[in-house]
């Protein structure tokens, strides 16, 4: 028992903080070189996916027309008979200092070309062009009111050059092996020629590709008309039974 006169402390009565407000440890990242000495990691270079230029009065071109290059001369050749600094100070017209350019020229290019082609979208003019042998493909770069602010041609044959070094880029090899193990597919599924009679080959992705046979509406999409005046001046076609009988 505790003498009389004394005074008991009031005891604290300890209350659960919040998950939220526990201190949380603090992500380190650690920089011994030892950590990091392995294989040389995956690098992708660098690829131009277009320009633009500035004329000599800093006016903004989504396009190269007032870019300028230099051509050196031989190394091991003579030096060229005239002064560059000939005309210099007459024509150099000095940039202002106090006008702030920062990114806004190449923040505006990105988004005058924030509709630029992307690997599918090359995918898809490529396997367009190459198989009918189109050469060459014209694309129209729109701004954002949508009007054509400039063309760019590529050849067909070198569009997969622009995403060769992509991981996740498509190969022209996969599409044209993938394309003849389709049709060879095809041609031995489809072995009746009827035409009310129609096959439907569908995929989904990570799935494999499935066929399924419908007989007239809605599937059917040849016109009586059309199928009659094929087979009028022809012989009656022969029916080529189906495997399911």
């Amino acid at each position: 028992m505790e003498p009389r006169g004394t005074k008991r402390k009031a005891e604290k009565t300890e209350v659960e903080k919040p998950l939220h407000k526990l201190p949380r440890a603090v992500p380190l990242l650690r920089t011994q070189p030892s950590l990091y000495s392995g294989p040389f990691p995956f690098y992708r270079r660098p690829s131009e996916l277009g320009c633009f230029s500035l004329d000599a009065q800093r006016q903004y071109h989504g396009d190269a027309r007032a870019l300028r290059y230099y051509s050196p001369p031989p190394i091991n050749g003579p030096g060229p008979d005239f002064d560059l600094r000939d005309g210099y100070p007459d024509r150099y017209q000095p940039r202002d200092e106090e006008v702030q350019e920062r990114l806004d020229h190449l923040l505006r290019w990105v988004l005058e070309h924030r509709n630029q082609l992307e690997g599918h979208k090359l995918l898809k003019w490529w396997a367009q062009s190459f198989l009918p042998g189109v050469p060459h493909v014209v694309a129209g770069f729109r701004n954002p009111e949508g009007f054509v602010c400039s063309l760019k041609t590529f050849p067909t044959m070198e569009m997969f050059e622009n995403v060769r070094n992509d991981r996740e880029g498509w190969n022209p090899s996969v599409c044209m092996n993938f394309c003849a193990a389709f049709l060879s597919f095809a041609q031995s599924t489809v072995v009746q020629d009827d035409p009310r009679l129609v096959h439907l080959f569908s995929w989904e992705p990570g799935g494999p590709v499935t066929v399924s046979v419908h007989r007239d509406a809605p599937y059917a999409f040849l016109p009586s008309w059309y199928v009659e005046t094929m087979t009028q001046d022809l012989p009656p076609l022969s029916k080529t039974p189906s495997p399911k009988d």
